[in-house]
């Protein structure tokens, strides 16, 4: 999952430099999903790691916050989905950084 959104966030940036209307479109579209996908990723599969929490949820933020605050013309169906599932990685995220933090005490 890590790596298919990398991929993704990685297209959304060679399309946003390219900057035609399609593009940013598309690249909105992809670097949100992949921002939620590397955020899952890395939440799934790290959960006991401190630093993969903390790193997946800057990435579940930043894909709330691109989704909800960046939405092109009439594109809430997209935008809310990609909110909510990177809202909860966000959730998730927070949650496993206060009990590993805690833990380690």
């Amino acid at each position: 999952m890590v790596g298919f959104g990398g991929v993704w966030i990685a297209i959304a940036l060679f399309l946003w430099a390219d900057g035609s209307a399609w593009g940013l479109v598309i690249a909105w579209v992809l670097g949100t999903w992949g921002a939620a996908l590397v955020a899952w990723g890395l939440l799934a599969g790290w959960y006991r790691s401190l630093a993969a929490c903390v790193v997946g949820s800057a990435f579940a933020l930043a894909a709330v916050l691109v989704a909800l605050l960046c939405v092109p013309d009439r594109s809430w169906d997209m935008a809310i989905p990609c909110a909510i599932a990177s809202g909860l990685a966000l959730i998730f995220g927070v949650t496993q950084i206060c009990y590993l933090s805690r833990r380690r005490e």
